[in-house]
């Protein structure tokens, strides 16, 4: 299994190698700006693609004035809690990844919950060739009624993907050793919340 995660060292290397895991870098627009980013110093060179970019977002123009930056990574994932900015990121076709468009905070409406998600975004996901990708950290940074309140609305969410068929999966974009986890606990988180299939991630990046 393809962890996607924040931050690469030896100490991350040898339990990624415990648990199985391949890890993938992400980096996010700021160490794209000197050029090739870095890895714990270490410049990489010699490939096309770098790892991923993590676009993170709270207007529209956040996303656009970063898109230069997309051509230097093999894949790029963006996230945002503005209902407006989700829809712009859903209709880019150069974004493959989706994450943390939920939030924790704020009340549900009577009838669905608050997740910045409904049917028209999935098919506008679906056409764009997107995966929403739950972010297993977000989940440990909440704690109580936020962490209840998160998770039904991450569920709400898959039931909308599965229902137009938008792929989900998963990834603890951890930045060190102990946010790691074992793949199959990860797998089985996802089943808890109700996703119908789980997509593999190295799967997806083999077919960008």
């Amino acid at each position: 299994m393809v962890d996607l995660v924040l931050n690469i060292g030896k100490q991350m290397e040898e339990r990624a190698q415990q648990l199985g895991v391949e890890l993938e870098l992400i980096f996010e627009p700021k160490d794209f700006s000197g050029g090739a980013p870095k890895e714990r110093g270490r410049l990489l060179r010699g490939h096309r693609s770098v790892g991923g970019l993590l676009i993170r977002a709270s207007k529209p123009k956040d996303v656009v004035s970063v898109r230069r930056f997309a051509k230097k990574a093999k894949f790029v994932i963006a996230d945002s809690n503005d209902e407006q900015t989700v829809r712009f990121i859903m209709e880019q076709k150069w974004i493959h990844f989706f994450t943390d468009i939920e939030t924790s905070t704020g009340r549900d409406h009577t009838h669905y919950r608050r997740s910045n998600f409904n049917q028209v975004l999935a098919k506008l996901a679906k056409e764009t060739r997107k995966t929403y990708l739950v972010d297993f950290s977000n989940l440990l940074k909440v704690q109580g009624r936020k962490r209840s309140l998160l998770i039904g609305r991450i569920m709400q969410n898959i039931k909308i993907c599965d229902k137009y068929k938008v792929p989900v999966s998963i990834a603890t974009f951890a930045t060190n050793k102990y946010d790691l986890r074992n793949p199959n606990d990860l797998k089985a988180l996802l089943r808890v919340l109700r996703t119908k299939k789980i997509a593999d991630i190295e799967r997806l990046l083999e077919g960008l």
